[in-house]
């Protein structure tokens, strides 16, 4: 399963139309924990669309985060990186916690524009296992910055909480995106499912340093192909 799915996803990637990088800013200077800002990937976070503060401070979080982390970041640093004055800051997001959740919507957003050009194929199993790895796609662009936030946002339990149900939402668009109903006892048990399987995948991720996530990809598509089964088990059960 994990080679057909690695295939098609090689496949996908052929027609995908690439991505245009925007012009990459220079990273912060560490304000703390040198050690951990000198890691692997981590490379500068994209510039933010000229114009827009929101973005700007989505940007700037990122960028600190992999530079100095999670714990100790104020407000006041994500703005002033961000070049928007505090008082606009907050009319913006109200919090640190604020700007993380507006990333999560934003990748959302991200994901179902591309869908006009690039539209979704195959049976539903196929469709979410392309916009799982859409998402992580996505990760794979600030990869230091996430990959420190997976380890750092658990000890902040409040913005920690708030974070898995932001997930919980983003995963119930993907279900629903991929034509599969999201709603009543079915749509829960099938939430709780995909909730899993995208876990399994940000536990791969952690560790995935291979260019085109074949591991993570592997992981996605294992766990999904467990649920496949699982599911027509149960309809042949309900049948007979």
């Amino acid at each position: 399963m994990a080679k057909k799915a690695a295939a098609k996803r090689a496949s996908s990637k052929t027609k995908r139309p690439a991505r245009r990088g925007t012009a990459g800013t220079t990273r912060a200077k560490p304000r703390g924990r040198q050690e951990e800002a000198e890691q692997p990937g981590a490379e500068p976070a994209q510039a933010a669309p000229s114009g827009d503060p929101a973005a700007a401070l989505r940007r700037a979080l990122l960028s600190l985060v992999a530079t100095q982390g999670w714990r100790d970041l104020s407000f006041a640093e994500i703005a002033e990186e961000a070049g928007v004055p505090i008082a606009e800051a907050h009319r913006i997001y109200r919090s640190k916690a604020a700007i993380l959740l507006g990333l999560s919507r934003a990748l959302d957003e991200k994901i179902l524009s591309g869908l006009e050009a690039d539209p979704l194929e195959g049976s539903a199993k196929d469709r979410l296992f392309d916009l799982l790895m859409r998402r992580f796609d996505v990760l794979k662009e600030d990869a230091a910055a996430y990959r420190r936030l997976m380890r750092q946002l658990p000890a902040t339990p409040p913005e920690f909480a708030a974070m898995l149900c932001r997930v919980r939402r983003s995963l119930a668009l993907m279900l629903e995106t991929a034509g599969v109903s999201a709603s009543g006892l079915k749509g829960v048990l099938r939430l709780k499912g995909l909730c899993a399987i995208y876990m399994a995948g940000l536990r791969a991720f952690a560790n995935d340093e291979s260019a085109d996530l074949s591991e993570t990809m592997a992981e996605i598509d294992k766990r999904l192909g467990q649920a496949e089964r699982i599911s027509e088990m149960f309809h042949r059960r309900r049948a007979a």
